[in-house]
């Protein structure tokens, strides 16, 4: 009698449709720094508007590379041989990125926001009546929808996140240009 091994076949990776990569973050690391800039988007195109309008653009446009290479694309950087934006593109970025950062605030806001909620959801409704709740009559059923629920809702809101931070990149490409 003989035993047989079974063979090893090699197996393809699975790859995500390729449209999903357009809306999806790749990683982790990638949705928690598209978030971070959600969060800084406005208040920083506030204050780089201001910084612009006071004569202080090149300290703007510092500013606003510094962050757009940070959260969004650590390729970007200002060309060889191209001098650094003037006053009115970087203004012209800030008030785009402004516009475009009160959206994107209010979403990653809520987001976080309703996530947590629904994960802490005994805490916050602790001593009702479940039975009418989704997932009741137990509180174990209830907490377990919430929580799938909006860890379902979270990750289209990063998608979303992704989406918007993704157009507050183009004209941080066209303002500052690749790295060479």
């Amino acid at each position: 009698m003989t035993l047989t091994t079974a063979r090893h076949v090699p197996t393809r990776a699975r790859r995500a449709h390729p449209a999903l990569h357009r809306f999806a973050p790749n990683s982790a690391r990638e949705a928690a720094r598209r978030s971070a800039y959600a969060l800084i988007a406005l208040p920083l195109g506030l204050l780089s508007i201001g910084l612009v309008l006071t004569g202080r653009s090149s300290r703007a446009a510092r500013l606003r590379l510094a962050a757009a290479r940070r959260f969004l694309d650590p390729g970007l950087g200002v060309a060889a041989g191209r001098n650094a934006p003037g006053a009115l593109r970087v203004l012209r970025y800030a008030l785009l990125d402004t516009a475009l950062g009160i959206p994107t605030l209010l979403l990653a806001g809520y987001a976080y926001g309703n996530t947590l909620r629904n994960l802490t959801y005994p805490i916050w409704y602790g001593s009702t009546d479940y039975s009418d709740a989704w997932g009741g009559p137990t509180l174990a059923g209830v907490w377990a929808v919430h929580s799938i629920g909006g860890l379902a809702f979270f990750a289209v809101c990063l998608c979303l996140i992704k989406v918007l931070t993704d157009v507050q990149a183009r004209p941080a490409r066209r303002a500052f240009g690749p790295s060479a």
